[in-house]
């Protein structure tokens, strides 16, 4: 059975919204943290050896010879850049468009000021579903309701880590979703664990995935499903091939 009350955020989870929500959303100032950060450590050892480079060789050889240094240096930027600059700005255009859009949730998170704090007692053993970036995750929710999880596998959701150690299929489940980004955040497990049914099926295709996403109505992460247990998982089954 599932319950849902609201409470105040915890405050490791406050200061990690704080963080995110001061990042400055200048373009300019992201590429130059890129770039005095050493995320781009090409780059960034260039940057800090040309002005020595065209220090000593304006001790050695003078004025002109500078010059001549300083054109070819020019041009080896400008042929660097170019060729380097396709495939690397694409990237970083990416991540800052992430970390703006990771703000803009953070500081609608704050506003609220509260998060959904969840109990699930698992009376059944919940349905896995292994898929390309991670496992889909099917409880019944009582009430003809289901809960629905999506655990990403790239290493920033606690929640895979609990999935892979059999820690998921322990029967009490609690949680917090933050308010706006709806991001599930401080999952834990207690409990007996749970007769294990079967090995996680693979969901075999991006086009599998995206037949059951769209029969279960595109949820997010965390969502209830008003539709019972044992019918979504049968159709599940059903689209897998």
């Amino acid at each position: 059975m599932l319950t849902t009350a609201r409470v105040d955020i915890p405050a490791p989870v406050v200061a990690r919204l704080k963080h995110a929500a001061d990042y400055s959303d200048n373009v300019n100032d992201y590429a130059r943290e890129d770039l005095i950060g050493f995320k781009r450590p090409i780059a960034a050892a260039f940057a800090l050896l040309a002005p020595l480079t065209m220090a000593f060789t304006y001790a050695a050889g003078g004025p002109w010879m500078t010059l001549q240094v300083a054109g070819a240096v020019f041009f080896l930027v400008a042929g660097g850049l170019y060729v380097i600059g396709r495939k690397e700005w694409p990237n970083i255009v990416a991540e800052f468009q992430g970390c703006v859009m990771a703000k803009r949730k953070a500081i609608a998170d704050l506003r609220c000021g509260f998060g959904e704090s969840s109990f699930l007692s698992n009376g059944r053993a919940p349905a896995f579903y292994e898929h390309a970036n991670g496992v889909l995750v099917l409880a019944d929710a009582g009430d003809l309701k289901t809960l629905f999880f999506d655990v990403s596998k790239d290493g920033s959701d606690p929640r895979w880590e609990l999935y892979q150690n059999g820690e998921m299929r322990r029967r009490v489940w609690r949680w917090l979703r933050l308010p706006v980004s709806r991001e599930v955040v401080k999952f834990t497990t207690e409990g007996a664990r749970l007769a294990r049914v079967s090995d996680a099926p693979v969901i075999p295709s991006i086009e599998a995935w995206e037949a059951i996403n769209v029969s279960l109505g595109e949820p997010m992460d965390g969502a209830i499903i008003h539709r019972p247990f044992d019918e979504i998982v049968d159709d599940v089954n059903r689209l897998m091939f």
